[in-house]
């Protein structure tokens, strides 16, 4: 432990040379290790467990990973300089395997992030806190078998309650600590006092000794069981898919599978069937899921093959997510399924790692280390001779791509639905001509038509539109001018009172009809009647999914209504909302693009999407991509099921090439037209990209300092011979942000290895000091 003095300052543990000599890694935005000594008290120490040691100039005690154990230790003086000792070990084992160290170590190499701040991401803190763990007091018995008859007859000839106790720890077997039973449970089953208890102590009969353990609500829900169901019969792309990874699983070796499956083709029945051959070859599978939504569903149907199964989000109780984790640490589960997260989770028999819907921007971090999930399971999977499955109906361009022409990929391809279901009707609205040019109703005549068909039919209807609030903005004709937030550059969002859940902190204090909210930053503000720079009414622009809701249940009175986005509930309400429309309970389910990812409903007959174009405005190169993907992924939750489906896409842009090729449901021309613009431009997937993104509260410093970056950055490039373009520092999409401006820099180009150089070597050029905060975006999913 730590010694301290008389005034309660920290002092090193032992002075003079080290005998033994870690590299340390702090929870800071430091990119470099430092080595401590390490007192004989202390030692040994784990590479990948927590340390305590004094850091920088006042000596604070600071927590941070031990990352390697330094074999060759030089004395002080072969050194130049001499150690600092840490102060107390934390975790007498790694929290880490092996293989996740190094993988720490990776992502904070490839990603250019802090190591000590990645290893401390790939550990939730509800392990670090051991939240859920109690104590309590263990029973066991002191005796051996071949002694209870003699007990019993003797000692406690005449103790009846007594009597009661022992042979139910005789019962359960309980003839050691480490098969005793908790003292709460055994009163409970026996009905003693703990007198009774205090007696048998007293003779020697039982012992007592405190123990920890982790308690928790179950994840799984007991109506979750295993089901001995008629296997489902594949179809021959299936079959063919399926072969191809059970061959690789047995050969047990690394390589990346992308399953291209047109929606409703069986992809989870291929996932299901890979991860059995994976359990049956002794080894764990962990599928990751790029919505906490989506879990439920899967969770259900892999209880239904699968019995020991684990689950990781950020929807849990802290003590529920410690629990699950330690359960894969004592090697308590074959399958995982959790969200981004979930790639860390410590599986020391990992076969096979499943990346659903791998095309999903939400498995990118957009906070330190901003790792991207799929390509981190890839990564583990090399490292540990696994096979990684990624899956999806609209795959990345940058996975097609991979597929097509790296080493160690393989395409396989599903092209058609499961029973052969035919794909639905695509039917495209124009909304800029026409009667629904001129209308203030969100929902065309056409569609409008369309759900009072299906809802008179008896089926289920989903509507999506990726908007939160009940308008975009509220707008001054006269002025020209949008309510705008005070913090960032944006306009704020019309709510109107009512409808969103308890707590989320946007209901308090607004006693008139509406308010403006800033999605960013939080920041809201009562709504005026008039414009106040000119008095005349202001007006509302751009229907948002709360608008959506009031249309609905005041055109169709009689129908059960529902809208699911982020402002009306929490991830919890998310499981129920699901349900209740699974079961038939909800008759029009609307909301953002929550509704378009991998969820499964027979009899939903209907689909439509409105204001489908939206995201090609924005001014990101993968905007067309998002656009088809989105519209191509919300198509496949209609005709599941025995009757058919129908897709009405509402646009102001029917002719508009992304929106025709969606509608045309043509994957494969989109990748062409895609891949051919991308290459003339010299993009992803064709080239690396990285963002050096600077921030401070004053425009003219960060001015001044993105120039500066600017020009080492073209000094190191131009020194060491790389093949990277590096644009002109100019201002983010959202050039303010929380009160903080923001500028870009992008580098296009030369390879991985190349960019890591280039930033490297300016973080450590001694005659660059930084002044404002900078970030580096390693392969951006997103320009905003």
């Amino acid at each position: 432990m730590a010694q301290k003095d008389l005034f309660g300052e920290i002092v090193p543990a032992a002075s003079g040379p080290a005998r033994h000599v870690i590299r340390v890694v702090f929870n800071q935005a430091l990119m470099g290790t430092f080595d401590y000594g390490v007192p004989d008290e202390l030692w040994p120490v784990s590479a990948g467990g927590r340390i305590r040691a004094p850091f920088g100039r006042g000596n604070k005690p600071t927590e941070g990973f031990c990352v390697e154990v330094l074999e060759d230790v030089q004395k002080p003086a072969e050194r130049g300089y001499r150690l600092k000792f840490i102060t107390d070990v934390i975790d007498d084992k790694s929290l880490f395997t092996k293989r996740m160290l190094e993988l720490g170590i990776w992502i904070s190499d490839y990603y250019f992030a802090p190591p000590g701040q990645t290893l401390a991401a790939m550990i939730p803190a509800a392990v670090k806190k051991g939240a859920g763990v109690a104590k309590i007091a263990v029973i066991y018995l002191l005796c051996l078998p071949n002694q209870v008859e003699s007990i019993l007859s003797e000692e406690l000839k005449r103790a009846k309650k007594q009597q009661v106790v022992f042979r139910h720890l005789v019962d359960s077997g309980a003839f050691s600590a480490d098969k005793g039973i908790e003292k709460s449970e055994l009163k409970k089953a026996t009905g003693c006092s703990d007198s009774v208890i205090k007696s048998l102590r007293t003779q020697g009969i039982i012992g007592m000794e405190a123990a920890s353990v982790l308690k928790s609500l179950p994840v799984i829900p007991d109506n979750y069981a295993l089901k001995t169901s008629k296997k489902i019969q594949l179809n021959r792309h299936q079959k063919s898919a399926l072969e191809y990874l059970e061959n690789e699983l047995t050969e047990a070796r690394f390589g990346v599978s992308l399953l291209h499956g047109v929606t409703d083709s069986g992809k989870t029945e291929v996932y299901i069937r890979a991860i059995d051959k994976a359990v049956q070859l002794g080894k764990q599978a962990i599928i990751l899921l790029p919505e906490i939504a989506l879990t439920s569903q899967t969770i259900q149907r892999f209880s239904e093959r699968f019995e020991k199964i684990a689950v990781l989000h950020s929807g849990l109780t802290a003590s529920q997510r410690n629990s699950e984790w330690q359960r894969i640490v004592n090697d308590e589960a074959d399958v995982i399924i959790g969200a981004r997260s979930a790639v860390f989770a410590p599986a020391q028999r990992l076969g096979l790692i499943v990346v659903d819907e791998e095309h999903e921007a939400s498995y990118k971090q957009d906070m330190v280390p901003r790792y991207h999930g799929r390509d981190v399971a890839i990564k583990r999977c090399q490292l540990e001779n696994a096979h990684c499955l990624l899956g999806s109906a609209t795959p990345s361009l940058e996975s097609i791509y991979n597929a097509r022409y790296r080493k160690h990929y393989k395409l396989l391809e599903l092209p058609e639905r499961v029973m052969e279901l035919p794909m639905p009707a695509m039917e495209c609205v124009d909304m800029s001509s026409g009667e629904d040019a001129f209308s203030d109703e969100i929902l065309s005549r056409r569609l409008r038509d369309a759900i009072r068909v299906a809802l008179h039919n008896g089926e289920q209807v989903i509507l999506l539109l990726n908007r939160r609030g009940y308008s975009a903005f509220v707008f001054c004709p006269d002025c020209k001018e949008a309510i705008r937030c005070k913090n960032c550059d944006v306009t704020l969002t019309y709510h109107k009172r009512g409808g969103e859940r308890a707590g989320s902190g946007i209901l308090s204090s607004y006693k008139a009809g509406g308010y403006a909210i800033c999605h960013h930053c939080g920041s809201r503000t009562l709504v005026p009647v008039a414009c106040p720079l000119c008095g005349k009414k202001l007006v509302l622009k751009g229907a948002g999914s709360q608008k959506l809701e009031e249309e609905l249940k005041n055109k169709f009175s009689g129908a059960k209504v529902a809208r699911i986005d982020s402002d009306s509930m929490e991830s919890a309400d998310y499981y129920q909302m699901l349900d209740a429309f699974s079961r038939g309970d909800i008759d029009i389910l609307a909301g953002t693009q929550m509704l378009a990812k991998g969820l499964h409903f027979p009899n939903v007959t209907l689909v439509g999407v409105l204001n489908s174009d939206a995201a090609l405005a924005i001014p990101d190169f993968r905007s067309g991509e998002r656009t088809f993907q989105l519209l191509s992924q919300v198509a496949g939750r209609t005709g599941r099921g025995e009757k058919p489906g129908k897709v009405i896409i509402q646009t102001v842009k029917p002719k508009q090439t992304v929106i025709q090729l969606a509608m045309q449901g043509d994957y494969e021309g989109f990748v062409n037209r895609e891949f051919e613009i991308r290459r003339q431009l010299a993009l992803p997937p064709f080239t690396r990209m990285a963002i050096a993104r600077l921030s401070d509260k004053s425009f003219q410093l960060l001015e001044t300092e993105a120039e500066r970056l600017f020009e080492l950055l073209g000094d190191i490039s131009f020194r060491l011979g790389l093949k990277i373009t590096i644009s002109k520092p100019v201002p983010s999409i959202i050039p303010r942000l929380h009160s903080v401006y923001r500028m870009d820099i992008r580098l296009v180009g030369g390879s991985g290895e190349d960019m890591r150089k280039l930033l490297r070597n300016a973080i450590y050029e001694k005659t660059y000091k930084q002044k404002v905060k900078i970030i580096y975006d390693i392969d951006p999913i997103s320009m905003l």
